[in-house]
């Protein structure tokens, strides 16, 4: 259905808001599951990446982000946003992490460092992935700021961060020793606020608003998108003894906040509900979670507690008619994402 950009960028506000509507928001994205094909078109070997010999950000323009756009920044009615790129584990590189990049999984994995960084001693500003994400930032706006929307790339959680800080300790040690690991996921909660903030400053408007990079929607004001996937192994009790205040916190930072989850892994979502200021929860339906219909109990759930629904994955005609005959139209939006 076409439809002129204010009134489209209206239908946005009020799914923020769970405010009336004759429909929800539905689109396609452009990208499939898998995101490492612009570091191997590039020549990137399969191996661990140094931070000097990651491609300069120039070098993505043609061959991925202006292929990528191809004339039109609109996924049905959602938007394909610039970011930088989203395969690399920025949060977890940020706080001293190595990445490996890996071919055969068509991802880039970061590996817990020899020695445990002091994360209360890193130097924002000084840190040599943050400047480069702002460096992708910075070029992305230069070229498609008045054209094309820019906005947050894909930004790991404080519960995923500790994970590749500690490896398989991680789990051991909130359950054996979780007091210093409040401590550690209070830093790692600054430092994921902070390199937000960054990088909004140098990510340009988009008519008047900013946009939830990875979730094609636009903002009135300031947007964050932010995932506890680690935390999708741990009990609800474990998860508000240690990470519920940090994504409260992360909530109150910004205007507009959405927290991704998995439908296989939705044993926090009654924790979840409970932040005050978080608008919208992003739930991704894993081939291996609850599908469709089993999944409307706690999308009907969300939207009980006046937060707007992110539907995010390879959905069927038949499960797109399942979400919108079962879930109000007000605060829903579903995004079908396919491999390619």
């Amino acid at each position: 259905m076409s439809q002129d950009l204010p009134e489209l960028l209206e239908r946005h506000r009020r799914w923020w808001h769970c405010e009336p509507v004759d429909r929800p928001l539905i689109g396609e994205s452009r990208q499939g599951s898998f995101f490492l094909q612009p570091l191997l078109d590039l020549g990137v070997p399969e191996g661990m990446l140094a931070l000097e010999d990651v491609p300069e950000p120039e070098a993505f323009i043609k061959p991925y982000y202006e292929k990528t756009f191809n004339g039109d920044a609109r996924d049905g009615d959602m938007f394909w946003v610039a970011k930088p790129p989203r395969t690399l584990p920025w949060m977890e590189a940020i706080i001293g992490c190595g990445v490996y990049v890996s071919a055969s999984s068509k991802a880039t994995t970061a590996m817990a460092p020899d020695e445990m960084p002091d994360l209360a001693a890193i130097d924002l500003e000084s840190n040599g992935w943050l400047r480069l994400m702002t460096a992708f930032t910075d070029c992305l706006a230069e070229h498609f700021g008045d054209r094309y929307p820019v906005g947050q790339t894909l930004m790991r959680g404080p519960s995923d961060m500790m994970a590749a800080l500690l490896g398989q300790q991680f789990y051991i040690e909130l359950y054996d020793n979780p007091a210093p690991l409040k401590t550690l996921a209070q830093q790692c909660t600054d430092i994921w606020i902070k390199t937000l903030q960054v990088q909004n400053q140098h990510i340009p408007l988009f008519h008047g608003g900013y946009m939830s990079g990875l979730n094609g929607i636009w903002a009135p004001g300031t947007a964050a998108i932010y995932q506890e996937d680690a935390a999708g192994f741990i009990s609800d009790a474990m998860y508000r003894e240690v990470f519920l205040e940090c994504d409260i916190k992360i909530a109150a930072a910004f205007d507009y906040t959405l927290l991704h989850l998995h439908s296989a892994a939705l044993q926090i979502l009654g924790a979840v509900l409970e932040i005050p200021q978080l608008a919208t929860v992003n739930v991704v339906v894993d081939p291996l979670g609850p599908k469709m219909p089993a999944l409307l109990p706690q999308l009907q759930r969300i939207q009980a507690a006046g937060k707007s629904v992110h539907l995010h994955g390879p959905l069927s005609p038949e499960d797109v008619e399942l979400a919108r005959s079962n879930l109000s139209p007000n605060g829903l939006a579903i995004w079908l994402v396919f491999d390619k």
